[in-house]
């Protein structure tokens, strides 16, 4: 799986962090970004709740 903040959208909410503190972090311009787009199959649960769960619905999953 693959893991994508389309940052142009993202308005820094912060709830993908909460989700999944260890796939997404929020930048200094308080911007969501993941470091490792590949997603590990035991995270993969932890990224899609990050995704569903964003209010700007900038979260691209796919694999």
């Amino acid at each position: 799986m693959r893991v994508r903040v389309d940052r142009s959208l993202c308005r820094g909410h912060g709830v993908c962090c909460v989700n999944a503190p260890d796939i997404f972090h929020i930048d200094e311009n308080d911007q969501a970004f993941v470091e490792d787009e590949e997603v590990p199959p035991s995270r993969h649960e932890d990224a899609r709740m990050g995704a569903q769960n964003c209010p700007e619905m900038a979260i691209e999953i796919s694999g």
